[in-house]
């Protein structure tokens, strides 16, 4: 079968922390190069020259300043939006007016469930296919504590704990609340209870976000996520934690010494520590191993029609929580679905 035409909208600076939160488009091309035989990068935009240029020579492609000139030139068969949040609609809306089939979106999906409404409607009229990008579904820590709940060693859970160790809830946040999503097999939210200090003070993205949020999200099986965002957290400690009435289970940001890896699972059994050479965030050498794996569940989905652990719906219930979240702390009050 012939490769996937992509292209990669919004493309940052080059640096040593390329793939990362400086420009994150690195981590999708270097995934598209390991699942080569799916993909063909073939453009990427940019509002800058020089992040072209330094782009295109890393992986190459045809370098445009203009989004919507890329899409009128491109015979693209998806692509991937990575501009900064409070744009993605536009260009979402964009690419799939230009007919463009799949569009893998990063998070946060949008700064309003509106325009996630919108991009969903658009899509469905134009028989387009939406994923938003939570790439910690691949983890083997992830995908291997999700087992451990979905087999019953936790017996009922009760709880999860969210313990964000940084500020800013729509940075970071959707992994947070994704992963929990994931990991109890995509419970139903009922109401959300939040607050948060220094709300619209702090910058990204060009706008302003808080310096603190907290929150307890209560699920419809009586459940519940209790969440913070502080920078007074601890990256080497429980990222998040599962609460079961017969154990608990873990997974830390980084490994401390003596772990064998950051999934602690405790059960009347025992204390287990699987030896996995992954962390919170991608392989403990091997910084793309997570977007590889997307990038190849992504393109199975996309010959099959399947779905894949980054389906739109999935981005969707985590910003129904996330911007729940926002509208309970401004307004001082419960937020039900």
């Amino acid at each position: 079968m012939e490769r996937l035409n992509w292209a990669c909208l919004g493309i940052g600076k080059y640096s040593d922390l390329r793939g990362g939160v400086n420009a994150i488009a690195y981590a999708h091309a270097e995934a598209m190069k390991r699942n080569a035989d799916e993909f063909n990068l073939v453009a990427g935009a940019s509002l800058e020259q020089e992040n072209l240029d330094n782009f295109a020579r890393e992986y190459p492609s045809r370098g445009y300043l203009d989004l919507n000139e890329l899409l009128a030139k491109e015979k693209l068969d998806g692509c991937t939006i990575s501009t900064w949040a409070p744009a993605r609609e536009e260009h979402v809306l964009a690419a799939i007016h230009a007919g463009v089939k799949n569009i893998l979106i990063e998070k946060p999906l949008s700064l309003t469930m509106a325009a996630a409404d919108r991009m969903k409607a658009a899509a469905d009229e134009a028989g387009a296919r939406l994923f938003v990008n939570f790439q910690r579904r691949y983890g083997r820590p992830f995908v291997e504590a999700r087992e451990a709940i979905a087999a019953g060693r936790l017996g009922k859970i009760v709880s999860v704990d969210l313990a964000q160790p940084c500020s800013n809830a729509l940075d970071f946040g959707p992994h947070f609340i994704n992963a929990a999503l994931f990991l109890l097999d995509n419970p139903a939210p009922k109401a959300v209870l939040a607050g948060a200090e220094g709300l619209g003070t702090v910058p990204w993205h060009g706008m302003k976000v808080e310096k603190r949020m907290t929150a307890t999200v209560f699920m419809a099986d009586g459940s519940r996520f209790d969440y913070s965002a502080t920078p007074e957290s601890s990256w080497q400690a429980p990222a998040i934690r599962v609460n079961g009435e017969k154990g608990f289970l873990e997974i830390w940001t980084d490994k401390l010494p003596g772990m064998k890896s950051v999934l602690r699972i405790v059960t009347s059994s025992g204390e287990e520590n699987p030896e996995m050479d992954e962390n919170f965030h991608h392989g403990d050498v091997d910084h793309y191993l997570n977007f590889e794996r997307c990038y190849a569940d992504l393109a199975k989905a996309i010959r099959t029609g399947e779905k894949c652990r980054v389906d739109f719906e999935d981005g969707y219930a985590t910003q129904k929580i996330l911007l729940a979240m926002y509208e309970s702390a401004e307004t001082n009050a419960l937020v039900a679905f």
